[in-house]
């Protein structure tokens, strides 16, 4: 049977009978599946469908690329130009580990703050590699991204140790970067995907949840490898956050004495006096720690000394202080050199009004820093008392090595994750005291960039300066050197450093070889003869000064 069209045009009709069902295999684009063909109807029958027309049943097709579409293309665009934003603050982020750039530091570590932006540039590069391609389970992921990172914000905000370490401008926004970067993954995940599915549906004409279903292997292979990565990502966050909350934790421990603001505002470090100045013209000791906290020196050492009746330095005040980075004190700018290390020193004590005089009681590298103030601050130093002390071309030789400060950097790098934190505290029983003055400080960030400080100006300012302390430092100041046979037994030349730590000035006091550790006053016969050469030095001020 036929009929004419309009412009004059012959269409064939075909009888359907029951025996003559369709099955589809004709319909044109415009047919749908709600089109049932009963017996005795008539339908037109289309021409074979072309490249306009054709049904689209390859996932991979170039016409239901979502790459099409303009919105998914500018989502792309600006996804790429965040992730070259992160690139560039990480990258400047890294130089500021070496010398500090101005606006870009913090009074903490600045390891957590680099951690942060390549937390972020990571975000952004994985949600590229399989941008045309987004899944529910990723985007799961990433808002749960967000909701750990936005509980590091409150606990960092709201904690005050926190939020004075991240108490400058670019801190903030380092946190506030990091979140944006799961956020945006997250939006943008769901525009693309709605986009895709409006294209898809307009041409194919599938259901929208049809779509993910016809995926080719490959594009789920893509799918699944950036869901991993995502995952990675997730738990790396997870630990920060678990780092956060144990920081959190360890805020309750307070300093014994003042943190006090040194360089103009930049940080502040932790100075402590056994009790108030006063008009005697008695001599404070200073302690200069070396591998120990101030805080373990002071403890162990006045508990059997000070504070000992029968001690012959009963009584007498002390001072001591955490060097930039260490136990309470914040981390100093980079590069930070013994020297600039002793200048906050100098700028801590002018603040708190303690003038001295002193006796400088030095133990390990503590010996470089009290050497650089006992030359600056000559007319205020009564003597030094260098407990198994470095001499330079050992402190050169072993603080300045490459592999050791491409280790603290390494360290540095993880540390804000505080994997080893968590298992020390849940396994091995370390306490707050511990993390923060105590043995496991090489667990937290900003101890591990302040040793990284120490490397890398060992060989340059360091040594310079010491040198310089050394041709300066007045021949009639007394120096007495206390020397263990545990370093004299396990390092090298270790005596003749010491011999040559005699010779710093014309006035040697004495010099003994302790049957000791290194940490000298943790045998009776080390404390009696730390006590004795302070004894003396303070004997020979008095004597001397009436």
């Amino acid at each position: 049977m036929a009929s004419s069209t309009d412009d004059g045009s012959s269409t064939a009709y075909h009888s359907h009978s029951p025996l003559q069902e369709d099955d589809g295999t004709a319909h044109s684009l415009h047919e749908r599946s709600s089109d049932r063909h009963k017996p005795g109807t008539y339908r037109a029958i289309s021409p074979e469908p072309d490249e306009q027309t054709r049904l689209l049943i390859s996932a991979e097709d170039p016409a239901v690329d979502p790459y099409n579409l303009f919105v998914v293309r500018s989502l792309r665009r600006i996804t790429v130009l965040f992730l070259l934003f992160s690139g560039f603050v990480s990258t400047l982020l890294l130089i500021s580990l070496f010398f500090s750039i101005p606006s870009m530091t913090t009074r903490g570590s600045n390891f957590a703050v680099f951690l942060f932006f390549l937390i972020s540039g990571a975000n952004f590069g994985i949600s590229l590699t399989a941008f045309n391609l987004p899944s529910k389970s990723s985007r799961i992921v990433s808002i749960i991204m967000v909701g750990f990172l936005t509980l590091n914000l409150i606990l960092s905000l709201s904690v005050t140790r926190l939020r004075n370490n991240i108490v400058s401008a670019f801190g903030i926004l380092a946190l506030l970067w990091v979140i944006f970067s799961a956020f945006w993954v997250f939006v943008s995940s769901i525009l693309v995907d709605r986009a895709a599915r409006g294209q898809e549906e307009r041409i194919i004409g599938r259901r929208a949840d049809e779509i993910q279903a016809r995926r080719s292997w490959k594009q789920w292979c893509s799918v699944m490898w950036t869901l991993i990565l995502f995952i990675i990502l997730l738990v790396l966050v997870f630990f920060t956050t678990l780092s956060i909350i144990v920081d959190a934790y360890d805020s309750r421990v307070a300093p014994s004495g003042d943190l006090v603001t040194v360089q103009d505002g930049a940080y502040r470090v932790h100075l402590y006096c056994s009790r108030p100045a006063d008009d005697s013209e008695d001599p404070t000791i200073l302690l200069e720690p070396g591998v120990t906290s101030a805080e373990v020196f002071a403890q162990e050492w006045t508990a059997y000394s000070i504070d000992d009746e029968k001690s012959s330095i009963y009584g007498m005040r002390y001072c001591y202080w955490d060097r930039p980075g260490k136990a309470f004190s914040d981390n100093g700018q980079s590069p930070l050199s013994a020297g600039m290390s002793i200048d906050a020193l100098s700028n801590a004590l002018s603040v708190q009004g303690e003038l001295g005089p002193w006796i400088l009681v030095s133990h390990g590298e503590g010996a470089i820093y009290s050497r650089i103030f006992a030359a600056r601050h000559s007319s205020q130093v009564d003597g030094l008392v260098i407990i198994d002390g470095f001499q330079e071309n050992y402190f050169v030789q072993r603080i300045g090595s490459s592999g050791r400060g491409f280790g603290y950097f390494l360290h540095g790098l993880i540390s804000p994750l505080g994997i080893d934190k968590q298992i020390m505290w849940i396994f091995r029983g370390r306490t707050s005291v511990d993390r923060i003055y105590g043995g496991a400080q090489s667990e937290i960030d900003k101890y591990n960039l302040a040793k990284f400080q120490e490397q890398v100006a060992a060989r340059s300012f360091t040594k310079n300066e010491i040198i310089a302390a050394r041709e300066i430092l007045p021949r009639n100041i007394p120096v007495a050197v206390l020397t263990s046979q545990d370093m004299i037994r396990n390092v090298e030349g270790w005596s003749e450093y010491q011999r040559d730590l005699t010779q710093l000035t014309d006035v040697n006091t004495e010099w003994q070889i302790i049957d000791a550790p290194h940490e000298v006053w943790r045998s009776d016969e080390g404390r009696k003869q730390i006590d004795e050469a302070i004894a003396n030095i303070a004997y020979r001020t008095r004597r001397h000064g009436s």
